[in-house]
């Protein structure tokens, strides 16, 4: 799959909580601004890491693009 970015037109990004299969119906559902994709991908990471529960997490972060839509940047992992 693909990565797609969005640059120069937003800061405001979305992380979607994963810890099970089904990717539809996310643990819990974070909007925060960063200077750039990098910039959110890390801060993306420590958040992951501050939620409880399950040792083994995923987040799907997604950048707004300036319309109201969402778009796919990246999967991160934390595994156990």
């Amino acid at each position: 799959m693909a990565t797609t970015y969005v640059t120069d037109t937003t800061d405001e990004y979305r992380l979607d909580v994963v810890t099970e299969p089904e990717l539809d119906d996310p643990q819990a559902v974070i909007y925060f601004t960063a200077n750039g994709v990098d910039t959110a991908e890390r801060q993306a990471q420590r958040m992951l890491a501050a939620v409880n529960d399950p040792a083994d997490r995923y987040g799907e972060l997604y950048v707004h693009d300036g319309d109201g839509t969402a778009v796919y940047c990246d999967t991160i992992h934390l595994p156990t």
